[in-house]
């Protein structure tokens, strides 16, 4: 895959890479993944987020190709031109029965959020999964991730849903979707 590049201004002002992941990523798409989930617990107390990520690093996140890029699926990461070594960005899609794919582990670096880095890794996805034969992405997120709601929303996706995963504390994920589009080509 010929990575795909922003040259949307960020804090370094250094172009943003879009590429496909590779082994060696797997630390740096950890410490992303766990800080992007620390940032929405400072706001709201959750007894069961170190669970959640501890289950995480030892489930889809201990074999990223294997959960995401074997099976159908794929895996991405964002890193700026200049330093291609520094991850900012991470997406995956995995893949589901009745070409329908889950979008799961988005997240962008708190100092690189409100570049465009988000949308350029959805973009990547859905132009991947179009092009992969994908008719529907979908995923879930934490009622309390009012930002990452309002970014989905905003790329097109729909809320379909609420599902109660805890009463005491109270902890709600929202289910949003998208039908794709496939490009006519000419």
């Amino acid at each position: 895959m010929v990575p795909i590049t922003s040259s949307k201004s960020t804090p370094d002002s250094a172009e943003i890479v879009v590429r496909e992941f590779r082994n060696e990523d797997l630390l740096q798409v950890i410490e992303l993944f766990k800080d992007g989930m620390l940032q929405y617990s400072k706001r709201q107390q959750d007894p069961h987020l170190d669970d959640y990520i501890a289950n995480s690093l030892k489930t889809d996140l201990s074999d990223i190709k294997g959960t995401y890029s074997t099976p159908g699926g794929n895996f991405w990461i964002a890193t700026p031109r200049d330093d291609p070594t520094l991850i900012i960005g991470i997406v995956g899609l995995e893949a589901k029965p009745n070409n329908e794919g889950e979008l799961r582990r988005m997240s962008v670096k708190h100092t690189h959020r409100r570049f465009g880095i988000g949308r350029l890794l959805i973009s990547t996805l859905e132009h991947w999964a179009v092009e992969h034969g994908f008719h529907k992405i979908w995923l879930t997120t934490g009622g309390v991730m009012e930002k990452a709601r309002g970014f989905y929303t905003s790329m097109g996706y729909t809320e379909t849903g609420t599902i109660v995963v805890h009463e005491q504390p109270r902890f709600e994920v929202i289910m949003i979707e998208k039908m794709l589009v496939p490009t006519i080509s000419a």
